[in-house]
């Protein structure tokens, strides 16, 4: 097995005095919402949640507290985030089990007065009891349309759905198996089924499921999955049929499994981000696509020791008549991989040559520098692999060797 991060982000404001529940999935949308049933996902593969994480950016509130929750009662991961205070802050000495079929979330619960709090980055790492699987997901989707089958993204904020299935792909650099396709519907005034599948180079996948008439909940496949090689493209659809009544898609995730220690980490909007001409931008490495003109909106640490590699990005529009640039961030520096946008061109660009070797406590994040000429581009999707094989192999050189060691020296001589 191998860990993963699970990293969620948004922009997100809280009031004072009010418990707020958010999903523990990863590249996913980090909102809230004070309606618990929204936020419970069930996991389904055992495993291990440490390192609770949050990026506090203002704050003038009293004490408040961030935790893991276990369908609707208290775990042991908790961050206790201190009055009036920013950055970081994290749960290094708790860990909470996971059992398939168990409802995980996370709460947060701000404190009295003040006038502001604010965060954009959440996080928890999860370490699979076998192999390496990271819940990738996306948030908020509004169905209208009548018989038609449209597209959305497993990142990110999905919005509307699209009909351009290349603009929501997610491009996978590392073979794998999609499983356990899941949608989370919040209100259906449809009066027919809908049909939600996972798609694979832009053909239906195994995976698919069946929304009824006015149904709500969770629905899921746990008996399909998605054989996926390096270079395939990866997405869901949802396929309606006569009316425009409103199908409320509230999250859907899938799990992404290898047997090699790598996974993608994705900061992605289906509707895609505009940036204008002669801007540098900051944006997270894993979750929503927000931006920031002030890196440390955006930055967070991985906790995770891990190599990345094969920075890309999908550009669905571009007018600007020279070249963009797209850099990995390591500690507010610039890191190895970076990506030339050619002018006027979209599509995926890509860094297939340089690596980052990362340590946990290194902080990440994007960066898009745009040429001051003016027009824009479209970024839909910015992307990384990140192979943490080299954490596990690490830690289990350094336990035998420190055996060793003692084997070697002796009881008396320590």
């Amino acid at each position: 097995m191998a860990t993963v991060i699970h990293q969620a982000s948004g922009s997100n404001s809280q009031a004072a005095s009010v418990t707020n529940y958010l999903r523990l999935h990863g590249n996913d949308r980090s909102n809230v919402t004070t309606t618990e049933a929204l936020r419970v996902s069930i996991w389904r593969s055992n495993g291990t949640l440490s390192n609770l994480y949050i990026n506090i950016l203002t704050n003038d509130r009293a004490a408040s507290t961030f935790r893991t929750r276990k369908a609707t009662v208290n775990a042991n991961l908790v961050v206790s985030i201190t009055g009036s205070t920013t950055g970081k802050f994290e749960d290094t000495s708790n860990t909470d089990t996971v059992t398939a079929g168990d409802n995980w979330h996370a709460s947060l619960v701000t404190g009295a007065g003040g006038t502001v709090f604010t965060f954009r980055v959440i996080q928890v790492l999860f370490a699979a009891t076998t192999n390496t699987v990271h819940r990738i997901g996306c948030g908020f989707i509004d169905v209208t349309t009548a018989s038609s089958t449209e597209f959305s993204a497993f990142y990110g904020h999905g919005g509307v759905p699209q009909t351009t299935e290349a603009n929501v792909g997610m491009t996978m650099r590392t073979a794998g198996t999609l499983r356990n396709f899941v949608i989370f519907v919040a209100g259906n005034s449809r009066t027919n089924t809908s049909t939600g599948r996972s798609r694979v180079n832009s053909a239906n996948g195994a995976q698919s499921v069946s929304i009824g008439s006015g149904a709500t909940g969770s629905f899921e496949d746990t008996t399909n999955s998605d054989t996926i090689v390096s270079g395939d493209l990866v997405n869901w659809s949802i396929t309606t049929s006569t009316g425009t009544e409103l199908l409320a898609i509230n999250w859907v995730v899938v799990e992404f499994v290898t047997t090699n220690g790598n996974q993608q980490y994705v900061a992605g909007e289906a509707a895609g981000v505009s940036q204008t001409a002669g801007l540098t931008q900051y944006i997270p490495f894993s979750g929503r696509y927000t931006v920031s003109a002030t890196e440390s909106d955006v930055i967070a640490e991985t906790n995770l020791a891990f190599t990345a590699s094969l920075l890309q990005t999908n550009i669905s529009a571009n007018t600007i008549v020279l070249d963009s640039t797209l850099t990995l961030r390591k500690n507010s520096g610039v890191a190895n991989q970076t990506v030339a946008i050619t002018a006027l061109t979209t599509g995926i660009f890509q860094d297939t040559v340089n690596t980052d070797t990362i340590v946990a406590t290194d902080t990440l994040n994007y960066q898009i520098v745009t040429p001051s000429t003016v027009t824009a581009i479209t970024i839909r999707s910015i992307s990384m692999l990140g192979d943490s094989s080299i954490s596990r192999n690490i830690n289990t050189f350094e336990r035998k060797t420190f055996r060793g060691v003692l084997r070697g020296v002796g009881r008396g001589s320590i």
